[in-house]
């Protein structure tokens, strides 16, 4: 279970202060504006009592006409404080939204923004409903913290001082510290109850983080449940999910509900105990009746909104949780930049590969490899499914490292290289690119730094033959035309196809191809590979098609005849 000490909190909320502040400048500024209001509806609320008290007692004593006129001033000062203090309510929601919203923004995009930035492998090892989880509830976590400590809890404690220092005017020094010790108690009871919730929201979190994973893992893979006719077997697999999370949210919402329980019991008898020592000294005439009716009304102003701390205490325990399930991806390393400036040499062959052993997860190639990827060629891997084609691929781009051996990049070390330095100067087109929801236009020219003529789109869609993508008709609309969500609208042929416009338009002079035309047919297979060539300087092209490795100059084989074969240690 995560660290719950008091330091662990402290440093998690400075993580969080350090990012938010580095994405929302302002935000301290505007959380003291925000906490100078709530300060203001404090002592407007204190003051209502006080004023209520006021013209209570001169109603009942007989002060005579000349009293009747600052009667009303003290009922007019309590019905106008009454209003300005409820409106100031909700002046107070608006106000600290506005400071939330760019604290969830800011914590969201550095999270997320980091994702982006790590290394492939981390990346890879990433589960997608668990970071979803993790990410969705740490965006509003930071926010919610500052409101428990600063806008809920801070205000209550301004108040209490204003009300001792009433108290003590009005009665005196005695009473008002044991109404501040009382009120005291109940706080420490509060913070108790609340700190024995960390447990108890970590396990209701990690349940729906479960549940989070099952459905984006389910949802990635509808097509195998429906070929499979597994439907019937996920619903049941569904149904213990469900059980599981049924029985973890009502247990802790049976547990929260004995811990709130009891503390509400203890605010009725702080409550009852005050209340029916004022009536017996309000029966002694000890108190004046607007004493009576002042004192209550404190109580009850400040008994009430114990409900709210033990509940914003509860979040606030809650919100460190998540704000710290958030902030571990941001612990997660990214790769170094390269501290020195670089030169590639044109003149040395795109890659060379040097007794390399290739590495995938937990394998390696049993035999090492070498060879030269030269310039203006056309260069075809081949090699049997699982045999480590697509891994050879993405240890060239530095996306992965090779167990051992030595890979050059126009004659400088990968090593030496960022994959971003790769990736600036070759154009990669994936086995299954993805295609994003949105226009034609907008998937070819994704992340495509400046602006491309029509006529330049339209040429290349000639080019792929895209004119019917979709089903639809030519014309030249084409470009505008609706993908679908995550390209549904699209044959895998086209998908592929717009994959490969969208690396023609980086205009590298190299690129490499996992399976480019596995989704084609054999006219149009050899036509696209014919119009890259004519295009691109340098093909590297990953295929089982012996038709498209025919055209290659030359071929890296992978597999059982050069054996450098993906297998696991120790085979």
């Amino acid at each position: 279970m995560r660290d719950t000490s008091p330091s662990s909190y402290v440093t998690t909320y400075r993580r969080g202060l350090e990012l938010v502040r580095a994405r929302y400048p302002q935000f301290f500024i505007h959380l003291i504006l925000v906490l100078l209001f709530m300060i203001s509806i404090a002592a407007v609320g204190a003051s209502v009592p006080y004023l209520l008290r006021q013209t209570t007692n001169l109603l009942v004593e007989d002060s005579g006409e000349a009293a009747v006129g600052i009667i009303y001033v003290f009922a007019t000062a309590y019905a106008v404080g009454w209003t300005l203090s409820n409106m100031m309510e909700w002046g107070k929601n608006l106000a600290s939204s506005y400071v939330m919203a760019r604290c969830d923004a800011a914590v969201y995009s550095s999270i997320v923004r980091r994702l982006l930035r790590l290394p492939y492998q981390a990346q890879h090892q990433l589960d997608t409903g668990v970071v979803m989880a993790d990410v969705n509830r740490a965006m509003s976590s930071f926010g919610l913290i500052n409101h428990a400590l600063f806008w809920t809890i801070t205000p209550v404690v301004i108040q209490l001082c204003f009300v001792f220092g009433i108290l003590w005017q009005v009665i005196n020094l005695a009473f008002a510290a044991a109404f501040i010790m009382a009120i005291v108690v109940l706080f420490v009871l509060t913070y108790r109850i609340a700190d024995t919730t960390t447990r108890i929201h970590k396990n209701f979190y990690q349940t729906h983080t479960q549940l989070s994973e099952f459905l984006a893992e389910r949802l990635r893979a509808l097509y195998d449940i429906k070929i499979n006719l597994a439907a019937g077997h996920e619903e049941r697999i569904l149904d213990r999910h469900l059980r599981t999370y049924i029985h973890t949210v009502y247990g802790t919402h049976a547990k929260l509900s004995g811990l709130m329980g009891g503390q509400v019991l203890a605010v009725g008898l702080v409550l009852g105990g005050f209340t029916l020592y004022t009536v017996s000294e309000t029966l002694r005439q000890r108190y004046q009746v607007g004493d009576f009716i002042m004192i209550t009304t404190y109580v009850v102003q400040l008994t009430s909104p114990f409900v709210m701390i033990a509940a914003a205490l509860i979040d606030l325990k809650k919100n460190y949780v998540a704000l710290g399930d958030g902030l571990r991806y941001l612990d997660l390393p990214t790769k170094p930049q390269a501290t020195v400036d670089i030169t590639l040499d044109s003149q040395q062959p795109v890659f060379t590969l040097r007794d390399v052993v290739l590495r995938a997860d937990d394998a390696t190639s049993a035999m090492p490899l070498s060879a030269e990827i030269q310039a203006g060629k056309m260069c075809g891997v081949r090699g049997p499914s699982g045999s480590g084609k697509s891994t050879l691929l993405r240890t060239l781009l530095g996306l992965e490292p090779q167990a051992s051996g030595e890979i050059l990049f126009h004659g400088v070390s990968v090593r030496q290289l960022s994959p971003e330095d790769i990736l600036g100067e070759v154009s990669v087109v994936p086995q299954a690119p993805l295609i994003f929801s949105g226009s034609v236009r907008e998937n070819l020219l994704y992340a495509h730094q400046q602006p491309v003529p029509d006529q330049e789109l339209l040429a290349l869609i000639e080019l792929l033959d895209l004119e019917r993508v979709g089903g639809e008709t030519s014309g030249e609309d084409v470009l505008d035309r609706d993908v679908g969500v995550q390209g549904r609208n699209l044959s895998g042929g086209e998908q592929q196809r717009i994959a490969i416009g969208r690396a023609l338009l980086r205009g590298t002079r190299t690129m490499i191809l996992d399976e480019p035309t596995a989704a084609l047919d054999s006219m149009r297979e050899i036509q696209l590979m014919q119009a890259l060539r004519s295009r691109v300087e340098t093909l590297v092209v990953v295929s089982h098609s012996e038709q498209v490795l025919a055209l290659a100059d030359e071929c890296i084989d992978i597999g059982p005849c050069n054996t450098p074969a993906l297998a696991e240690h120790g085979n």
